[in-house]
């Protein structure tokens, strides 16, 4: 072997060497780093120590305004619509007792008229009988027959004194036709639709000049003086609400508060929420405005919470559990929660005196090192 290949061995064999050596002292020294930065690392955490005491808390929630009547105009009778005390337009306010349209009656009233004359005649024709026979009634009727006017609402019938006179009276048809005249009397009043609240018309079907036919709607209407909040809470929450507690209400569009009272909490989930709706009757102040359909706030104060802890609502998951700290160590617990808010949450069910979490963690797993950050 020349000199040559001597000389290229040995350096390819010291290169190998020193190859070696280099790399364990590197591996030595990154193993010495790593255990040096497991030893500076520690994870501090935010805790308290459980401690429970009755609590009051809020519930603020969003609900929509609406009428407490909802009413559906509809005629009994057939006829023409006629123009009423009120313009029979979307929109339109009215106020009690006002006529909101007329159904055209004249036919009727003139049929009725007629009838009320044939009575007329029937009654005038018993006087002379009753004079003879029944002495004691005669004037009671003649009274009555005085007071008849067949264009005005037919007076009550004289008292009946014997059921001979009751007989006498019905075989003149005397009360066969006196009912039918009341009774038409009745029926001409329903041509005549008046307001049975302070309200306007959210929907007109049907304007004057149409034929109305009975049991078809020709409106819609709400009640504006009486108005409800009706606000759905959640399932978990309802139990702090009764009926007859008076609710804070809010409004962006008044520059004060106002007042409710819940009048009822219905017994049923509504399916497309699945919360329980609880209606609010709102004190309207005088000169406010609230509108059908605009939202408000309610505010339902001093809800008693027993035994129960607050902490921020972070420090919660899957769904209801919590880190606590146990001799240095994270574990996982589960809680029983109470009321939740907006960013705090009422719980019980932790041992008393052990310390839980009040932060959200991350990459947090049961029996890591911590130490509480004081």
């Amino acid at each position: 072997m020349n000199k040559r290949k001597l000389i290229i061995i040995g350096s390819i064999a010291v290169i190998i060497v020193l190859s070696i050596i280099i790399m364990g002292i590197l591996s030595g020294m990154r193993d010495e780093v790593e255990k040096k930065e497991k030893e500076d690392i520690k994870r501090y955490v935010k805790a308290i120590p459980v401690k429970y005491e009755n609590s009051t808390s809020v519930l603020k929630e969003t609900g929509r305004v609406a009428s407490q009547n909802y009413v559906d105009l509809s005629p009994e009778v057939r006829g023409k619509i006629l123009p009423g005390n009120v313009s029979l337009k979307k929109g339109q306010s009215f106020r009690k007792g006002q006529v909101l349209l007329r159904i055209y009656s004249a036919e009727f009233q003139l049929a009725l008229q007629a009838k009320k004359s044939r009575f007329l005649t029937l009654t005038a024709n018993i006087l002379p009988d009753l004079k003879i026979d029944f002495n004691s009634s005669y004037q009671l009727w003649l009274d009555f027959f005085e007071k008849i006017d067949i264009k005005k609402t037919f007076p009550e019938l004289p008292e009946i004194k014997s059921n001979k006179e009751k007989i006498f009276l019905s075989s003149r048809n005397i009360l066969s036709e006196y009912y039918a005249i009341k009774s038409d009397e009745i029926m001409l009043s329903k041509y005549y639709l008046y307001a049975p609240f302070n309200g306007s018309f959210t929907e007109v079907y049907s304007e004057p000049g149409a034929v109305a036919n009975p049991g078809v709607r020709i409106a819609r209407m709400i009640r504006t003086d009486k108005l409800e909040l009706e606000v759905p809470i959640e399932t978990a929450n309802i139990k702090y609400l009764k009926v007859g507690n008076t609710v804070e209400i809010i409004s962006d569009n008044q520059d004060e508060n106002s007042t409710g009272k819940i009048t009822r909490i219905s017994d049923f989930v509504d399916p497309k929420t699945q919360s329980v709706s609880v209606f609010i009757d709102l004190n309207r102040k005088k000169n406010s405005t609230i509108y059908q359909g605009e939202y408000m706030t309610a505010v339902f104060s001093n809800i008693l919470l027993k035994d129960a802890m607050e902490i921020p609502r972070d420090a919660v998951f899957n769904q209801n559990q919590v880190f606590t700290v146990k001799n240095g160590k994270l574990k996982k617990q589960n809680i029983h929660i109470l009321k939740m808010n907006d960013e705090t949450i009422f719980f019980n069910g932790l041992e008393t005196g052990i310390y839980v979490v009040t932060e959200a963690l991350i990459n947090a797993v049961d029996n890591l090192e911590v130490e509480i950050l004081k």
